[in-house]
């Protein structure tokens, strides 16, 4: 428990004893018990009730909002949205990335094997084992990437899964 947390508990531990202080003095007829020592019985119990409750209205008109622990949970959710973020943008490499915003586009994707071309086939392979591309039957890697100088279209030999266009939409959303 950290120090805040400490502080909150402290807190809600004093405002409850001071209402049973006063529920109690207001039973030994120091106090009246009418709507006032109501009002201070429901406040000794306020505290403990802002797990449940976000909000209370007392008689006379009063009301209370617990928003920490609503802040408190929005602090927790914008945490865990950073780190899925992070997650799916590093999913999978700038060049990968590229590779399957190509295949999802209309436009032609050739290629043609170069220096980088072991590059490009590892890139292929690694999002073919993620499921976001797949091959044809009779197709891959081995019929794209043949050294003759030839460019060839991509898109006859790979093709986006509708998990990689999902992975995309995340991505866009993200």
């Amino acid at each position: 428990m950290n120090n805040n947390q400490r502080s909150i508990q402290g807190t809600k531990i004093i405002i409850s004893l001071i209402g049973i202080i006063f529920a109690v003095l207001h039973t030994k007829q120091i106090l009246y018990f009418d709507t006032q020592g109501l009002i201070l019985v429901t406040i000794a119990f306020l505290p403990w009730l802002t797990g449940i409750l976000s909000k209370a209205e007392l008689p006379g008109g009063w009301k209370l909002e617990f928003i920490q622990q609503i802040q408190e949970e929005q602090v927790r959710q914008k945490y865990e949205i950073g780190q899925l973020k992070f997650l799916i943008e590093g999913f999978v490499t700038d060049n990968e990335l590229n590779i399957l915003k190509k295949l999802n586009l209309s436009e032609p994707f050739l290629v043609k094997v170069d220096h980088t071309s072991v590059f490009f086939s590892n890139e292929l392979d690694r999002l073919r084992k993620l499921g976001l591309v797949s091959n044809p039957e009779g197709k891959g890697r081995a019929t794209l990437l043949i050294n003759d100088g030839k460019k060839r279209e991509v898109k006859e030999h790979f093709y986006i899964t509708e998990k990689g266009k999902s992975y995309l939409n995340f991505r866009d959303s993200a």
